[in-house]
């Protein structure tokens, strides 16, 4: 198996127990009273954002723009859970979004960035084609040092959340309490949108091809957006980028 597939499957990688800061000289955990948190952007991360690694690979060229620690705090985002987007990365996995499920309680992070690590981060997360950047009012956000906020912004699908018998899909690697729909892993989301998109392939080989080619990423978007679902916020957003 290669390691661009290995690499897919391990979506969202490796997300900490703890709040943490990434700076130039790596990720450490961070103790809840050293969080920086004025004249910064206050981003929930809903799925791979909230794993140090990958963040450090979306800041690599960028060194300078960790001249200021990117701050993370752990959190639990009430009445949301962490699920499927109807699109397929770059790097071959279906990466995540936010939905509306009432009663529910997602451990997430928030992700605490300057003026131009956010723009970065606009860059990475291909707004304005995969995501809107959004923000969301009236919510109920509760940081790990007991902090809470009832607003935060986040990256939505514009894709919609992927559909599985008309409910989306959590993620199995995000904690939440009082979870209202089925959970599946990256590899099983992956076998998942195979069934739909291309039934006839081998998983592995199903993978490396939407890696490989933008053109069949793009196609099983498509039709995974088709049959997409909406977020289910009715409160207030308000898409900003």
């Amino acid at each position: 198996m290669s390691c661009k597939v290995n690499y897919a499957k391990a979506y969202p990688f490796d997300i900490p127990e703890a709040s943490f800061i990434l700076d130039k000289d790596g990720w450490r955990p961070l103790p809840a009273e050293k969080h920086a948190t004025k004249n910064r952007h206050a981003v929930i991360a809903s799925g791979s954002n909230a794993a140090p690694d990958r963040l450090q690979t979306k800041f690599a060229g960028h060194g300078h723009l960790l001249d200021e620690p990117v701050y993370a705090s752990r959190a639990t985002l009430h009445d949301f859970d962490a699920v499927y987007s109807a699109h397929i990365a770059s790097y071959g996995s279906v990466p995540a979004t936010l939905a509306h499920a009432p009663g529910a309680e997602a451990e997430v992070f928030v992700t605490w960035l300057t003026d131009e690590q956010l723009e970065r981060m606009h860059e990475t997360e291909a707004v304005g084609t995969n995501y809107d950047y959004v923000r969301f009012d009236g919510i109920g956000l509760v940081l790990e040092h007991g902090s809470g906020y009832t607003y935060a912004h986040a990256y939505m699908s514009k894709r919609g959340c992927l559909n599985h018998d008309g409910e989306p899909v959590s993620l199995a690697a995000t904690k939440t309490d009082g979870r209202m729909w089925k959970a599946m892993t990256q590899s099983e989301v992956l076998d998942y949108v195979r069934t739909l998109t291309s039934p006839h392939d081998h998983t592995d080989d199903f993978i490396k091809a939407q890696i490989d080619c933008p053109d069949t990423r793009a196609d099983r978007t498509a039709k995974l957006a088709a049959r997409a679902l909406d977020h289910g916020w009715l409160g207030s957003l308000k898409v900003l980028k």
